[in-house]
């Protein structure tokens, strides 16, 4: 169902329901024309999208899974497209191993990538490795186009813009359609804001200067949902709820006395997020961004010494 024969706002794709269904073989989703997203099974629903540039396309975020890969790489054949392109939104093992499964394709990324990969690199290994105790981690090479805040590329009279979008990493970024108002978001909007390799206000400012230039049309998150009309903007909206209530609630926590513990277990309904479909990953991400908020403010207390390290992963 492309998106101009959709009856509804709210998740798109070809089923009707909730969003991607939750069992059986992966399947692309034309979310406008000769525009596909494929949703991985492997790890946490990343989202990966397959862009037609006449016989050439775009691939952003490929999939970190060789047998994920090699499916899209035989789907756009079938199209009669090659993958000439790659874009990565950012230097996180789920969103850059994939670069691996296409050696020949031209990468695209912010320039702050590949130094952030080099330091983030074996914490993704590391993380990976634990989670996913088959997985073989394989080698990157370094992008072969970087830019600092914008490039865009014109193919077969569709236009694509990459914008740096500093929070969730330092070297995000997001990728536009203009004409398809199509925002493809990497991690930078997900059903719940993640900052263990990011910064939280950094990453506020990104998601307020976003909503503030969002007129409709279809959002693509880094994982799990894509969403369109009204939809969209909650997820916006939602995210930046979410890091404004954060070191609230958590200094909160701190000047009424409770304990790190306490802290710890401050529900998502608190904060506004349901996260439908994705608790359970919600809930860990949750835990990681309130270990991190506790551990800052924290730290700041007279008396609390110096020294606390964050036990949470970077990893994702």
């Amino acid at each position: 169902m492309a998106l101009a024969e959709r009856e509804e706002e709210g998740l798109v794709g070809r089923e009707r329901g909730p969003g991607f269904c939750a069992s059986g073989p992966s399947r692309p989703w034309e979310i406008a024309l000769r525009v596909w997203v494929f949703r991985s099974e492997g790890f946490a629903e990343q989202l990966a999208t397959l862009i037609a540039l006449g016989e050439e396309a775009l691939v952003v975020d490929p999939p970190m899974f060789r047998e994920e890969a090699i499916r899209i790489g035989e789907f756009a054949q079938a199209q009669g497209l090659e993958v000439k392109w790659l874009a990565l939104t950012h230097a996180h093992g789920d969103h850059s191993y994939g670069m691996a499964f296409f050696p020949n394709a031209i990468a695209i990324a912010q320039r702050e990538f590949w130094s952030t990969w080099r330091r983030l690199a074996p914490l993704e290994a590391e993380y990976f490795t634990r989670v996913l105790p088959r997985y073989q981690i394989p080698a990157l090479r370094e992008p072969d186009i970087s830019f600092k805040e914008e490039l865009r590329l014109k193919r077969a009279g569709r236009e694509v813009v990459f914008r740096h979008a500093p929070g969730h990493s330092p070297d995000g970024m997001w990728v536009e359609l203009p004409a398809e108002r199509l925002w493809i978001m990497g991690d930078t909007a997900l059903p719940i804001p993640y900052l263990a390799s990011g910064d939280r206000e950094e990453l506020r400012c990104t998601l307020a200067r976003l909503l503030n230039g969002w007129r409709g049309g279809t959002l693509v998150l880094g994982h799990h949902q894509v969403a369109t009309g009204e939809e969209a903007r909650r997820v916006f909206e939602v995210n930046l709820r979410y890091l404004e209530l954060l070191p609230r609630k958590v200094v909160s926590a701190i000047k009424e006395g409770k304990s790190k513990r306490e802290v710890l277990a401050l529900s998502l309904s608190e904060f506004g997020i349901s996260a439908a479909g994705w608790e359970e990953l919600a809930q860990e991400l949750h835990r990681v961004n309130l270990e991190l908020t506790w551990e800052e403010f924290f730290a700041r207390q007279p008396g609390s010494g110096a020294g606390i390290r964050s036990s949470a992963s970077e990893g994702g």
